[in-house]
């Protein structure tokens, strides 16, 4: 063999590459909803001063 010429024993294909992004897709997405649900009693509520968009009671023609 050449110093030129290398030799792969494995090479990914298209479609091993389409398959490992899109359980690396689920993965996430599904951390993402687990941890949102486990971590509510924690989360913080923001005040609808901070956040108008938020804040329903309001509308953008009494502004």
């Amino acid at each position: 063999m050449s110093k030129n010429q290398k030799e792969y024993t494995w090479m990914p294909s298209l479609k091993w590459m389409l398959k490992t992004l899109i359980i690396i897709y689920i993965v996430i997405i599904v951390a993402y909803f687990s941890l949102n649900i486990l971590l509510k009693p924690y989360m913080r509520d923001i005040p609808k001063e901070l956040t108008p968009w938020l804040d329903k009671t309001s509308s953008v023609e009494n502004k």
